[in-house]
């Protein structure tokens, strides 16, 4: 059993009750947008028909997905033709934790996970 395995093991998918989970585009022709996780666990990123549209053509149509179970947050590759990166490394699935940066093509998407106060 690998760690993303392990991690979620027992677990629903589900936005977690004391965090805020945001995203915001730093590069790409999308970059300065940004969002917060309001009622959907599992979004995904691409070109078209993907929760999040990223206007990039080196991304793929469904690029990557990330699915949130409470306190665990999971980055999947979705087999996409240039690959998913976190942190300049290429996955195919990984778990996320603050400012981790995501990359798919030339769009550069960082991830912000904060108490509620």
């Amino acid at each position: 059993m690998n760690r993303v395995d392990e991690a979620i093991k027992g677990k629903s998918m589900g936005l977690p009750s004391d965090r805020k989970i945001g995203f915001h585009l730093l590069e790409g022709s999308d970059a300065g947008h940004a969002f917060v996780l309001s009622s959907k666990s599992r979004i995904t990123f691409g070109r078209e028909g993907a929760d999040v549209d990223v206007q990039d053509p080196a991304a793929s149509r469904l690029h990557c997905a990330i699915e949130v179970y409470g306190s665990v947050i999971v980055l999947r590759d979705l087999e996409s033709a240039s690959g998913t990166f976190l942190n300049d490394a290429q996955i195919k699935e990984e778990l996320l934790k603050d400012r981790d940066k995501i990359r798919l093509g030339s769009t550069v998407i960082q991830i912000h996970i904060k108490k509620n106060e």
